[in-house]
């Protein structure tokens, strides 16, 4: 499921690019109600394309796998995976702080 990428205009991460996980994890974490996958698109990618890159997780994101980038907005934080495409990185999940 690829429903498009975040361009971040951070060096770092300059694209990001969700995974079906991600975008599973962001409707079941985030209050979208309306069906269809638009309006979770729109969010996600936009929470991607404000966040800061940084290379250690908030202290609140727990995850059982190290990622070398972090991409952090707001209360979301979405751990990246660098692709065979230099320049953009796999958001591997989503997680928002006070629900996992």
């Amino acid at each position: 499921m690829h429903i498009g990428t975040a361009r971040t205009g951070d060096p770092q991460a300059p694209e990001i690019v969700p995974s079906a996980h991600c975008v599973r994890r962001y409707r079941e974490r985030m209050p979208v109600r309306a069906p269809g996958g638009d309006e979770v698109a729109a969010g996600l990618l936009a929470a991607l394309e404000a966040a800061d890159v940084m290379r250690w997780p908030p202290a609140w994101a727990v995850s059982d796998r190290p990622a070398p980038l972090w991409a952090v907005s707001g209360d979301l934080a979405f751990p990246l995976a660098p692709t065979a495409r230099p320049g953009r990185w796999l958001a591997v999940t989503c997680l928002r702080r006070g629900k996992g």
